[in-house]
């Protein structure tokens, strides 16, 4: 067990329950900045003997005062759920940080077979990537084991939900709606975060938030399930009709190496690593771990495990729209504001648009590259 205590008198307790492969010394920095601002912060080490309500409560009366928050992280956060859930009279607020709430049944993917795809999709945060890649306690390959189930619904507690919007261990989506179902959750998403959202490249904005929740749960604050709008109007950065993502860029860029490659022929060739279609179409190497995953889950592609693993396309190229590629990385084709008298022209707009995108093919785009590149 690893404890950050305050300096002075302590405004309460917060204990931290790790996820798999990691133990209590991976979240130093977010104990010793709750420990600044005058909590104890206690993490138990699940490997040595698990922890349970019994272990919660005699935690708790070790560190007597002030109000007394659990903290689950992955799968440490189902852990933290179902105690809180048992036992809402002991707890005075709950907190949620990469939940994994796919069905129990599906295992991750074979994104996370070796090293760097699996710091890859836990945190982009340089210094935290070193600290767990240096870290002989660390359990790599752990994200392949299957959590518990949660309960059926959160408990009469309030809640703060911490998520990456681009966690490929976590996807986002049951999060928004488990946090949707229960009013005054407050859920926070990151955008580009991925699964170690405490320990991501932003970390110092999710410990913000995390303390300012405290705070006001030490105060009895009343919490706002939806974040206030800001005192003035703020100009959107993508503000034109049409945008396209970098994400869906990176994502036709790995297709078409793939295409290259040969695996989207009938007669596919050998599968393609991340590695290699990062460096061939210049692809920054954790976006594409994640993407390559997303497209997986579309059945665009298909992956294999170990040294001679890689990535083909499911199918022949000539039968995968850009529209097939746009819906698995971004879910929708086009999203559409429609209040407002002149909604019927965003809606000729987008179907437009669907149009365009299902009538060209990937092996079509592939083609075009190459004949633009010949001159």
């Amino acid at each position: 067990m690893t404890v950050w205590t305050p300096d002075g008198s302590s405004r309460g307790t917060v204990v931290v329950v790790h996820g798999r492969g990691e133990h209590p010394g991976v979240y130093q920095r977010i104990g010793r900045r709750l420990a600044a601002d005058g909590y104890t912060v206690v993490a138990p080490d699940l490997r040595e003997d698990g922890f349970s309500p019994a272990h919660l409560y005699a935690t708790l009366a070790a560190h007597p005062g002030g109000s007394r928050v659990l903290l689950g992280a992955d799968s440490g956060a189902v852990h933290a759920w179902t105690w809180a859930a048992e036992n809402p009279g002991e707890l005075d607020a709950l907190v949620l940080a990469g939940l994994p709430l796919e069905p129990a049944a599906e295992p991750p993917g074979p994104g996370f077979a070796d090293r760097d795809a699996e710091l890859a999709a836990r945190t982009s945060c340089p210094v935290h990537r070193e600290l767990i890649g240096n870290d002989p306690g660390f359990g790599w390959g752990a994200l392949v084991d299957l959590v518990p189930q949660p309960p059926a619904t959160l408990p009469d507690l309030p809640v703060l939900i911490l998520h990456g919007d681009a966690d490929p261990v976590a996807p986002v989506a049951p999060v928004r709606l488990l946090a949707a179902r229960r009013p005054g959750t407050r859920c926070v998403v990151v955008s580009g975060g991925v699964h170690d959202v405490l320990n991501d490249r932003f970390h110092r904005s999710v410990a913000a938030q995390l303390v300012l929740f405290v705070e006001e749960i030490g105060k009895g604050a009343v919490l706002l399930s939806e974040p206030l709008e800001p005192a003035k109007p703020v100009r959107a950065r993508r503000a034109a009709p049409l945008h396209v993502s970098a994400r869906l860029d990176y994502a036709l860029r790995a297709v078409a190496e793939l295409i290259a490659a040969g695996t989207g022929s009938p007669e596919p060739g050998e599968p393609v690593r991340c590695e290699a279609i990062a460096r061939a179409r210049d692809i920054p190497l954790n976006s594409l771990v994640n993407l390559m995953i997303e497209l997986r889950r579309a059945g665009l592609v298909r992956s294999q495990r170990g040294c001679e693993g890689g990535y083909w396309l499911a199918r022949p190229s000539s039968e995968i729209t850009v529209a097939d590629v746009v819906r698995a990385v971004e879910g929708v084709l086009v999203s559409l504001h429609t209040a407002g008298p002149d909604s019927w022209l965003w809606h000729r707009l987008g179907q437009t648009v669907a149009e365009f995108l299902e009538a060209w093919t990937v092996e079509d785009v592939a083609t075009r590259q190459i004949e633009e590149a010949i001159g």
